[in-house]
């Protein structure tokens, strides 16, 4: 018996930082692009993902948090409906801690193996964090390493600095 593979609708908008999308399943988020220079990149990555444009009753709601978020206002991004891939037990653990460090903050590597009890597996913590499918909505760019230095990041260390500065996140600010 051949189920249906299960539809994800894609969507993208302009905002301050460029262009940046979604990908919705009928659960919430499933992937998130960061910002881009051009749309066509930015629906590319999310095709990539298995999406295609469409219809979804949170598709206005996610675009109007990214095009906030993007202009430095209140966007409570943390807070929509996530529904991850499939991933590993540990995976889910670290992405969905993530959430947990707050806005206008940065927390170490070391303090996430720590948090999600997995003091020991400091390269498997940061590899979990290099594959957040979400990123923004689980905030994997306030991660940094232990001496607050800038480490590690899908779309380079000049966007994550510009999303850290954005969010009134200093290094100095860091908890380790």
């Amino acid at each position: 018996m051949r189920t249906e593979p299960e539809r994800l609708v894609a969507a993208v908008t302009d905002t301050a930082l460029g262009w940046a999308g979604v990908a919705l399943s009928e659960r919430g988020l499933r992937y998130a692009t960061l910002f881009h220079r051009r749309e066509d990149a930015c629906m590319g990555e999310l095709r990539a993902a298995g999406a295609r444009p469409g219809q979804h009753p949170l598709k206005e709601q996610a675009l109007a948090l990214l095009r906030a978020y993007a202009a430095g206002q209140p966007a409570p991004i943390e807070e929509f409906p996530v529904d991850l891939p499939e991933c590993t037990p540990l995976q889910r653990k670290i992405w969905l801690a993530l959430r947990d460090i707050p806005r206008g903050e940065t927390r170490s590597y070391g303090w996430l193996a720590r948090y999600v009890g997995e003091a020991h597996a400091p390269r498997a913590i940061g590899a979990a964090v290099g594959a957040n499918p979400v990123p923004l909505w689980l905030p994997c760019h306030r991660v940094v390493a232990s001496d607050g230095s800038l480490h590690g990041f899908g779309g380079g260390l000049a966007m994550k600095s510009a999303l850290l500065e954005l969010e009134g996140a200093m290094p100095r600010r860091l908890l380790s």
